[in-house]
């Protein structure tokens, strides 16, 4: 088998674990209700761009941060907004477990 399949089967693993499907069918009800979807949407657009500022080490002023916390606690009371952060949580402990393994071999390559 060639590394390219691997990867592939690797795919498809990750699109049958729980959180995957879980999240897919989660996203997919949320879209029933447009309201609740695009509060969603607009919450997580929000936090991508605050996670951009501080990756381009900028540190976004109180006012903002405050907002998001007040935005987060609206979401977060939505019982369906709710699972489906929760569900994202999970898929990144699954990310962040691959991206480590993937950065131990990495380094093995590249440390003298």
């Amino acid at each position: 088998m060639n590394f390219y399949d691997n990867i592939n089967n690797l795919i498809s693993a990750f699109k049958q674990t729980n959180e995957y499907t879980e999240y897919k069918a989660l996203k997919e009800e949320l879209k029933k209700t447009p309201e609740t979807y695009n509060m969603l949407k607009d919450f997580k657009d929000k936090q991508a761009e605050l996670q951009m500022a501080y990756i381009n080490g900028q540190e976004p002023d109180k006012a903002k941060q405050e907002e998001m916390e007040n935005l987060y606690s609206i979401v977060a009371q939505n019982s369906e907004c709710r699972k489906l952060l929760e569900c994202e949580m999970r898929i990144n402990v699954i990310l962040v477990d691959l991206q480590k393994s993937l950065g131990d071999v990495i380094e093995e390559l590249v440390k003298f």
